[in-house]
């Protein structure tokens, strides 16, 4: 080694330990985009932040139901789906959306009972007594032989009578069974919602249908309308089979059964651009791996609910149910079955035309009036009861109060309403409305 390579190989070395040159160049990694911000809001019941958002989001969430024009109850996934056709949130806030108007129906800024109902009946009282006052249950008994007077046609006409068909409807969301019903029935078509897989009894409920209509000469036809997913796909392609697994129970074979799955399909799907969700992911969270349904669809699903879309997708709705009933019953279904009813009506003529009804309603009204007459002196003898007295209400910014007396809720106005005297529609208890400050605990 020659003195100018000593040299050079010593400068070198210092020059690596002052400025050290890496051997990979380095990356500019900008940062994270910020997150936008959504109208829906997110957060728990401690936050002061979170609640004051859910007070505004509840306040829009009810203006645009006094605009609505189909106004019908929504469960909180329907109105996720609404939103969406109003380009209020996109389809990754459906979890956060359905959260945030649950948590508004806890803490009174919607009505508790905003959302539809739940159809399963076990998780509703039964056996409840109310004592009631003997008017409001003879109004109620000649409100009920109204009724069935005007329904005495109808209970009496074999609409089928004639006909090839008779028609049943399964479908397997809540929301579409509110929808399809009024459809239904002006077609006098029975419809169920399975939620998902249909249960036994629900398969011999149908069976006992079928049996009954193949005993009158008909051909049992029962109209599927499932999500357009593998699941719903799944269900529909198999509910055939599925019915001849009661058949040793049910005592009836489903061989002329024709099942017809009329939606939800990709063709309506695309038509009323309706909501495709990028994921095949089933409640359980795993992804499906249907490959017969991957190759013809791709990993995209679209849930039934997708026609709460807007007005023209709940329109749409409804005409694909019609559609599929008249593709059995005809266009002039309505018109035969009503024809079929009217000569109902008239072989009940000398029924309606009974002194008997106009006696009774009379009557009714006399026992009415009476016991009115006997209430209003007892109340001049009487004196004023405790839970008649005007009681104070305290407010704190809800939209909705709460009657101390039969605890349903009410609406109010902030602005004109606090300080006056209101009664409740319900029980008719006065209320004076006071406006609860903050920190305050009195109720």
């Amino acid at each position: 080694m020659t003195r100018n390579d000593s040299i050079s190989s010593l400068m070198e070395k210092a020059f690596d330990e002052v400025l050290p040159i890496p051997k990979r160049p380095r990356v500019y990694t900008p940062p994270p985009t910020p997150k936008a911000w959504s109208w829906v809001p997110s957060g728990s019941f401690t936050s002061d932040k979170y609640r004051e958002r859910l007070e505004v989001f509840a306040t829009e969430i009810r203006a645009i139901y006094a605009q609505a024009t189909r106004r019908f109850k929504y469960s909180s996934r329907g109105w996720c789906y609404l939103l969406e056709g109003l380009s209020k949130i996109d389809k990754g806030e459906f979890g956060k959306c359905q959260k945030a108007i649950n948590d508004c129906r806890k803490l009174g800024y919607l009505p508790i009972d905003f959302v539809a109902a739940d159809q399963d009946i076990t998780r509703s009282f039964s056996g409840i007594h109310e004592a009631l006052d003997p008017s409001v249950t003879l109004e109620k008994i000649k409100e009920e032989v109204d009724d069935m007077l005007a329904e005495l046609p109808a209970s009496n006409t074999d609409y089928w009578d004639g006909e090839e068909y008779y028609l049943m409807m399964c479908v397997e969301k809540g929301d579409i069974l509110n929808l399809f019903k009024p459809v239904c029935k002006e077609y006098h078509v029975p419809i169920v919602s399975s939620k998902g897989w249909a249960p036994i009894l629900l398969r011999s409920h149908i069976a006992g249908l079928g049996q009954k209509a193949e005993a009158n000469g008909l051909i049992p036809v029962l109209l599927l309308f499932y999500d357009h997913d593998p699941a719903g796909m799944k269900i529909s392609n198999t509910f055939k089979k599925n019915m001849e697994d009661v058949s040793g129970g049910t005592g009836w074979h489903p061989d002329d059964l024709i099942i017809d799955r009329f939606g939800l399909n990709a063709d309506d799907i695309e038509k009323y651009n309706l909501m495709w969700i990028d994921n095949l992911k089933t409640s359980s969270g795993r992804q499906s791996r249907d490959g017969n349904y991957i190759r013809k669809y791709g990993r995209r699903k679209c849930e039934s609910n997708a026609l709460f879309k807007n007005d023209e997708t709940l329109e749409a709705g409804e005409q694909i149910c019609r559609n599929a009933i008249e593709k059995y019953y005809g266009a002039d279904a309505k018109e035969r079955f009503k024809g079929k009813e009217e000569k109902s009506k008239e072989g009940l003529k000398g029924i309606y035309e009974d002194d008997l009804w106009e006696n009774f309603n009379e009557k009714i009204d006399e026992m009415v009036d009476s016991l009115e007459e006997e209430a209003d002196q007892e109340d001049d003898l009487q004196p004023v009861p405790e839970t008649q007295k005007e009681v104070d209400v305290f407010v704190h910014g809800l939209f909705f109060g709460r009657c101390p007396g039969c605890h349903q809720a009410f609406d109010y106005d902030r602005d004109r309403d606090i300080g006056k005297l209101v009664r409740c529609r319900y029980c008719n208890l006065p209320m004076r409305l006071r406006r609860k400050e903050q920190g305050s605990t009195t109720r």
